[in-house]
């Protein structure tokens, strides 16, 4: 399988800096999801590169020879982006939008998108993919132009449009016992073991998200790889997994069903903004966007 040239960039970041979290604030990423892309990585490879303590992250053999060449594609990387900055603003219109990988399994987020480029064909769309508290960070230092986010922001720095509210679904194998039922609701969580994301990837979120069910579940397991969207498989019928409610964008398969929680749809699902400093492509997107929402 072909690597990801961002989790070796990713990579070298933590080998220079010998630390997940000086690594993390230069990337400007959280640290569950820098650690999360480490693992996705060494999976990938078949191999560990760090040999890791509480204390410390050193290379291991093979991570120490994968170094150099890591580093030759974090600095072609770096060039390639600071030339395509120049071209770009000797060239064309650049819309420069930030969004959490699991987000495109929502419509509101295709159709969007679809729809301004369609209408602005000299424009071109920038997708930045990332978790939600680095994309906030990224919006207010003006490196991304407007950003898809779940959940609730500080209004006295940025504003937002609503596209559409989220509750819960539950991911269960398709044996559980549970796998015929149309809805859930707390009386069937009983003694399950519920996988949940890492909460300090967004601890707001994470109250909003699962507050039908903290009061009712005995055990949660956090799962960095829940950052991306729910599971594809269930190995245990005594475990189910808990993410967004994604409805039909989300199917079920021969091995899995995802059913709604019986709660409230409280999570909001908005594009949101700078309250200033807006740039021209920013505005022809969010404008688009309103006026779209404006009845009739």
């Amino acid at each position: 399988m072909p690597i990801d040239p961002r989790l070796i960039i990713e990579f070298a970041a933590v080998a220079e800096e010998e630390s997940f979290a000086r690594a993390a604030q230069r990337l400007r990423i959280a640290q569950p999801w820098l650690s999360t892309r480490i693992r996705r990585l060494e999976a990938l490879l078949g191999f560990a590169v760090f040999d890791r303590t509480t204390r410390s992250v050193a290379l291991t053999p093979r991570g120490s020879a994968l170094f150099a060449a890591a580093q030759s594609v974090a600095a072609a990387t770096s060039a390639a982006n600071s030339l395509a900055v120049r071209l770009r603003r000797e060239g064309g219109d650049v819309l420069r939008l930030g969004a959490a990988p699991y987000t495109k399994m929502i419509a509101e987020r295709r159709e969007t998108i679809e729809r301004f480029t369609a209408h602005h064909p000299g424009t071109s769309v920038e997708l930045e993919t990332g978790w939600s508290l680095a994309l906030i960070d990224r919006l207010r230092e003006r490196d991304i132009d407007l950003s898809f986010m779940m959940g609730r922001f500080d209004e006295n720095i940025f504003e937002a449009l609503e596209l559409r509210r989220f509750g819960l679904a539950l991911t269960m194998s398709a044996e559980n016992p549970l796998a015929q039922r149309r809805t859930l609701n707390a009386a069937d969580l009983g003694t399950l073991t519920i996988q949940v994301f890492t909460r300090r990837l967004n601890p707001r979120l994470w109250d909003d998200l699962y507050r039908p069910i903290v009061a009712h579940a005995e055990r949660f397991a956090e799962m960095p790889e829940m950052a991306e969207g729910p599971p594809d498989e269930m190995a245990c019928d005594a475990t189910v997994a808990a993410f967004f409610d994604f409805g039909n964008e989300s199917k079920s398969s021969d091995q899995i069903v995802r059913i709604p929680f019986a709660a409230p749809q409280a999570v909001p699902f908005s594009l949101l903004r700078r309250r200033s400093d807006l740039s021209r492509e920013g505005r022809a997107f969010w404008d688009m966007v309103e006026g779209s929402m404006q009845p009739g």
